[in-house]
């Protein structure tokens, strides 16, 4: 006979530790991994695993620890009634520390809602772990979950002549299935991201037409642009979509006191200025706009 038989009581203690630690593991990757449209787009990974990968042990992992923590407390609950027996009986006051723990809960809550200081820092900082992996403009997809269409819906998507594009990527060594694979499955296929296989092709793309030169007002302007993804674009880009030479763009921007160089996004040129990307594209298209100064910009004075 063992003369240390099994505990579950013990195997039940050691789960939940183990289960904490990977769970607050995980959930500091997850805290600081790439939004999931450049995750998926570059197939970011850390210690060999996708973001996606990193969701699902943390959702497994968090499932144990609650599981676990519900089987710790039955093994122990005459403990646990013993102990707030004591406390009820007049070592502690369990009614002030119910109510100042529901406050300081309900304080929490208010505040990731809210997301006032201290919390919009958490946030913020949040964002920025985010924001930090996106080196280049090239790290945004053309779309959102882009690299989830089909090879033939991406070519639409993108004014690409399917035909050309199936020949360029078997021309360049690329094998696919057919034009109803997903984008991101031909890559992977083939040992690279979707960005890479996008970058094969990117040169098919029909060049946009030239918004036609004519007096915007403001309105105008959030009427054709707002919801269009502006703000993953380079001013580059956009320069060329609204037919204005990318010159004449930055002398606007001179004007109105806003810094930007050709290869920045508009997203982060606004973010840079306190303001939004769609003022950018006023501040080109429109007639002496000038973008709102943010409170405390040195401008104000």
């Amino acid at each position: 006979m063992s003369k240390n038989p099994f505990s579950f009581r013990s195997f039940t203690a050691f789960i939940v530790t183990w289960a904490f630690l990977v769970a607050t593991v995980t959930g500091v990757v997850l805290y600081i991994v790439p939004q999931g449209r450049i995750a998926n787009w570059v197939d970011w990974q850390l210690l060999g695993l996708l973001k996606e990968d990193w969701g699902n042990v943390h959702l497994v992992f968090g499932a144990i620890f609650i599981a676990g923590g519900v089987l710790h407390l039955y093994f122990n609950w005459k403990p646990f009634k013993k102990y707030l027996g004591e406390r009820i009986s007049g070592h502690l006051h369990p009614k002030k520390e119910l109510l100042m723990s529901l406050g300081v809960s309900l304080f929490l809550i208010v505040g990731a809602i809210t997301q006032l200081p201290p919390f919009s820092y958490y946030f913020q900082l949040n964002e920025w772990a985010k924001q930090a992996w996106v080196t280049s403009p090239d790290v945004e997809p053309p779309f959102g979950h882009a690299e989830e269409l089909s090879l033939a819906g991406f070519a639409k998507r993108q004014n690409m002549d399917l035909d050309k594009v199936s020949a360029e990527l078997r021309a360049k060594g690329i094998q696919f299935e057919g034009e109803r694979q997903r984008i991101i499955d031909i890559a992977r296929a083939n040992g690279m991201n979707a960005m890479r296989l996008y970058g094969l092709i990117r040169q098919l793309e029909a060049r946009p037409e030239p918004a036609p030169r004519i007096a915007y007002t403001v309105e105008d302007v959030e009427d054709k642009f707002n919801g269009t993804g502006i703000g993953r674009k380079s001013l580059t880009t956009i320069s060329e979509t609204v037919g204005v030479p990318l010159n004449a763009v930055k002398d606007k921007f001179v004007s109105a006191g806003i810094e930007a160089s050709g290869d920045g996004t508009l997203k982060a040129i606004a973010g840079k200025h306190g303001i939004d990307p769609i003022d950018l594209i006023k501040v080109i298209l429109v007639e002496g706009f000038r973008p709102p100064i943010p409170p405390g910009d040195d401008r104000r004075s």
